[in-house]
C-alpha cells in the first residue's frame, strides 16, 4: 500500500506474530480556523508472513490498542485484541469480529525499503 503525497518515517520490520509501533502526527480543525497538533500512534504487523499498518486506536473508544505497549496479538496469535474492551479484530482485514466496535481498524499506507518500512509521519 503506498500513498505518494504522504510524508514517509522509517521503522524496522516486524518479525512474524509480532509489532512495531511508530509515532504520528494528526491535525484538528477546530471552529474559528485554529488547528491542534495532536500525537498518536501507528503499529505494523506482520502477520502470515504479510505486513499491515494500523493506527493505534480503538475505533470503539478512541484508546490505544495494545493491551501491553507494544502487544496487539491475541496469546494464540491469530487476532489483535484491544485492551479497553476486549474487542477483537482481524489482523490481515482489521475488520471488527466481535465486541462493541462500530467498525474495524483504521489501515495506513507503507512501503517496503529493502529491510527497512516506511510508515507515514501524519494520519
Amino acid at each position: 500500500m503506498c500513498a505518494d503525497s504522504a510524508q514517509w518515517q522509517q521503522v524496522n520490520r516486524p518479525e512474524e506474530g509480532r509489532a512495531t509501533v511508530f509515532a504520528l502526527k494528526s491535525t484538528l480543525k477546530l471552529s474559528g480556523g485554529r488547528t491542534v497538533d495532536i500525537d498518536g500512534q501507528g503499529f505494523l504487523i506482520c502477520y502470515r508472513g504479510r505486513l499491515q499498518a494500523w493506527k493505534n486506536e480503538c475505533p470503539h473508544a478512541g484508546s490505544p490498542l495494545d493491551w501491553i505497549p507494544g502487544q496487539f496479538f491475541s496469546e494464540d496469535g491469530e487476532h489483535l485484541v484491544c485492551h479497553t474492551h476486549h474487542a477483537v479484530f482481524d489482523p490481515a482485514s482489521g475488520d471488527c469480529l466481535s465486541g462493541p466496535c462500530p467498525r474495524g481498524l483504521y489501515p495506513l499506507p507503507f512501503r517496503e525499503a529493502g529491510e527497512m518500512v516506511e510508515v507515514p509521519v501524519t494520519a
